[in-house]
């Protein structure tokens, strides 16, 4: 009777450490990432553990204990529900779900062929992911439980609570607030809008007598943090060694004397498209161009360069967007437009091994940056070049092997530091190839990271991520460039004004010229605050377009 009593205590005991071990891995994989590569050892032999427990114990004889007919049904549902999961964690850290406007914005704009690749890509990383936790788990909860009615309660459980982490993860509110077209309905006169947006036609605006070329250059997805020693934990070298030298270098505004500086990120900017529409109107990205006609009024950075007869170019390597780029840059008064078909055709590239490679016609940056340097030879001044990079974007980097060898090609990880590498040693090979063309002293350089990366650990939980500012033979020189607080609306002014444009009071748009000395909205209200304004800003911009079309009439 005593033996009896100790063996039970010991199955028990035994059973318990495993169970615990299992929960513990099972909560490892739901809330980081669930991961098909990387079941922990110890987990597999508390299920083996269990399984030999249920086999001394004879709990696999019991009746109801495996009913064939029922299998399907737990795998299904739960591979279902594992797929969600897998599902919200790609999404969550390959776009800006937690900014609800630009989301929808996104999605009111046509398929094209990088919205394909994305949907690939997903089923790529979340099926194999899904299917093999899906088999791990399903053992589990037949050395777990007895019958059929307590593995549904756990998938429903694991459902319900992937559920709730999603709602508690995103703005539901704010997607329910735009689903039902709140804006529209209640489109109202601004009070704030009115006091802190400076229209470019009410102030004086004047050239330098020299007038300045711009090439301005958006990086996609370029932060602070890949400027930082730390990634994940792991001691690593500078992801950025030259971007981080040129921000040292030049101006850089919001440095301070341990890291370089960059720009807050603020509501409506959270994206590419909604960068570039930010930082060129000094209007937040906070409702559909296309759809509000009092945004084709508002004057923009390209059309004051354009009323100055500025030479404006516009190229993207990237299918992404590309049919907004092309129709907000055309409004804009841009004179030569290129996209990826452009750049393949003009530079001779292979489409098919683009194709193979990435599975769409995406033009590697280092390519990019080599059409950057033929256009330019044909240009005469003053001119305006614009273009994106792309082999930095989420969730891991378009990795191109031809440029910087990844240490480990199998961890992605990896793949997103090489591309970042990349990039920084391409950019500055292509400034170093500028110096000596006639027209380099004559331009103002700016370069930007166009948002915050949304994906991989390597930077999300980092604190005070800004994305990057390099300004280059600026013609002036700021008041101070370090600890300056500002967003995306702050370059609009900014931009001109490094290139010896007078601007009457500082301010265009909603933001300020950061060589002044005067404070930007997010230094004079709080980031928060500014936030909360630049989200109930739509209303406004939809009552104006109502205005607007009213007076058409």
């Amino acid at each position: 009777m005593q033996n009896c009593r100790i063996k039970n205590i010991i199955i028990f005991a035994v059973k318990t450490v495993a169970i615990v071990a299992c929960l513990f891995f099972i909560a490892e994989h739901y809330f980081f990432e669930i991961t098909p590569f990387s079941v922990s050892p110890t987990f597999i032999l508390a299920i083996l553990g269990l399984i030999a427990i249920n086999w001394k114990t004879k709990q696999f004889q019991k009746k109801d204990y495996f009913k064939p007919s029922h299998i399907p049904l737990i795998v299904l549902l739960l591979f279902f529900a594992i797929h969600f999961r897998a599902g919200i964690y790609w999404a969550l850290n390959t776009f800006p779900l937690r900014d609800a406007n630009v989301v929808m914005l996104t999605l009111q704009e046509p398929f094209d062929d990088f919205a394909y690749s994305m949907i690939k890509q997903y089923l790529s990383t979340t099926i194999p992911q899904a299917l093999i936790i899906t088999a791990v788990l399903t053992i589990f909860l037949y050395a777990l439980f007895s019958n059929t009615k307590k593995r549904l309660i756990f998938i429903g459980a694991y459902f319900a609570a992937t559920i709730a982490l999603f709602i508690s993860d995103i703005p539901v509110s704010d997607y329910i607030h735009i689903l039902k077209n709140e804006p529209e309905k209640s489109a109202s006169y601004s009070k704030f809008f009115v006091e802190n947006y400076v229209n470019p036609d009410s102030v004086k605006i004047t050239p330098p007598e020299q007038k300045r070329n711009l090439i301005l250059i958006y990086l996609e997805s370029m932060e602070t943090t890949f400027s930082d020693k730390e990634h994940g934990g792991n001691q690593d070298t500078n992801l950025i060694p030259e971007i981080t030298q040129l921000a040292q270098q030049n101006i850089n505004f919001g440095r301070n004397k341990n890291s370089i500086g960059g720009g807050i990120e603020s509501y409506g900017s959270g994206a590419t498209f909604a960068a570039m529409h930010t930082r060129s109107l000094g209007i937040p990205y906070v409702i559909n161009y296309q759809k509000t006609p009092i945004l084709h009024h508002y004057k923009s950075i390209y059309k004051i360069l354009n009323e100055n007869g500025y030479r404006q170019i516009f190229f993207q390597g990237n299918p992404g967007c590309y049919k907004e780029f092309r129709n907000f840059v055309t409004d804009h008064k841009m004179d030569e437009i290129y996209g990826p078909d452009d750049l393949i055709e003009r530079m001779n590239l292979d489409v098919e091994d683009y194709m193979v490679k990435q599975g769409w016609k995406n033009v590697q940056d280092k390519e990019s940056f080599k059409f950057a340097t033929q256009i330019l030879d044909t240009l005469s001044e003053p001119f305006s070049l614009t273009f994106f990079t792309i082999d930095t974007h989420s969730p891991h980097g378009l990795y191109d092997p031809d440029c910087i060898k990844a240490n480990d090609e199998n961890n992605k990880d990896e793949l997103l530091k090489a591309s970042a590498r990349c990039v920084s040693r391409e950019l500055n090979k292509f400034l170093d190839s500028l110096k000596s063309k006639p027209f380099y002293q004559n331009t103002s350089i700016v370069i930007f990271g166009d948002h915050l990366f949304m994906g991989t650990r390597l930077v999300k939980d980092f604190p005070n991520r800004k994305w990057i500012d390099i300004f280059i033979n600026s013609s002036k020189k700021p008041t101070s460039e370090e600890n300056r607080a500002f967003s995306d609306i702050d370059m609009f002014p900014t931009i001109l004004s490094s290139m010896n444009f007078d601007i009457e009071r500082n301010r265009l748009g909603f933001g300020t010229d950061l060589f002044s000395d005067k404070k930007t909205l997010v230094e004079s209200i709080g980031l928060n605050n500014l936030n909360v304004k630049l989200g109930k800003m739509s209303s406004h911009l939809v009552h104006e377009s109502y205005l607007l079309r009213k007076e058409a009439k």
